[in-house]
């Protein structure tokens, strides 16, 4: 039998001052949350007062289950403000998921089959998801001692492993993360492991509540859109989850 491995992994890197490319607005507007990759949450109330827009109700924040693409735009915008002065650590965060856990903790329906990229594509929870990202990196950060945390994420399920991907800011006029004179950039290992637990106990105490519908009626994908191919600053950071 196959060892089996962790059931969350968290990787996390920073870019302050350009130290990882000199723009954080297209990797939440253009990587992030691109089309290809990620599906409308079945929370998402599209609007009463304008035409559905691709993109719409993907993003997903500290407070908010899901948000507009135009929300998202503007987080994008207001990101790359406060990472241009310079002096703020901007993170960014993949959370991979076994597929053994996905479907001890509801995420994913018993007995799927992972045999090509995009097999989880419509079959997860997401709701549940995406409080459960919530529910961590709140934790992370309160023990890292942000003063106004805050973040853009997505699901992203077009490949072989569900897995999320998130930017994390601190978004008061101060910061207490210091480090000279600039925000601290290293995430503690012990604030990562705060993070993990913080998300098996949310999925743990809503797994009851566990609902995996058909979410394709609700995305952009379905409607047959094309979208250009976008290229990442650094694709080895993301190629272990191509």
């Amino acid at each position: 039998m196959a060892k089996r491995g962790r059931d969350i992994v968290i990787k996390t890197q920073f870019n302050i001052n350009g130290s990882r490319g000199g723009s954080v607005k297209s990797f939440i507007s253009g990587y992030v949350t691109r089309d290809a990759a990620t599906d409308a949450s079945v929370s998402w109330i599209p609007p009463v007062d304008r035409a559905p827009v691709q993109g719409d109700g993907v993003a997903f924040t500290l407070d908010s289950t899901a948000i507009s693409r135009e929300e998202t735009l503007a987080i994008a915008d207001h990101v790359e403000e406060l990472f241009q002065r310079g002096d703020r650590a901007i993170q960014q965060m993949v959370f991979s998921f076994s597929p053994e856990y996905l479907e001890e903790s509801g995420i994913v329906p018993e007995g799927t089959d992972v045999l090509a990229r995009g097999a989880y594509r419509y079959q997860y929870d997401d709701v549940r998801l995406r409080h459960a990202i919530q529910s961590g990196v709140h934790a992370m950060c309160e023990h890292e001692k942000y003063s106004n945390p805050q973040m853009a994420a997505a699901i992203q399920s077009d490949t072989m492993h569900l897995h999320v991907h998130a930017v994390v800011w601190e978004d008061g006029i101060s910061y207490s993360r210091r480090r000279g004179k600039e925000e601290k950039g290293i995430i503690k290992g012990s604030s990562l492991e705060k993070c993990s637990s913080q998300i098996k106990r949310n999925l743990e105490s809503t797994k009851d509540l566990s609902c995996v519908p058909t979410q394709m009626y609700l995305t952009p994908y379905y409607l047959k859109e094309n979208e250009e191919p976008f290229f990442v600053q650094e694709p080895e950071f993301v190629q272990e989850y191509q």
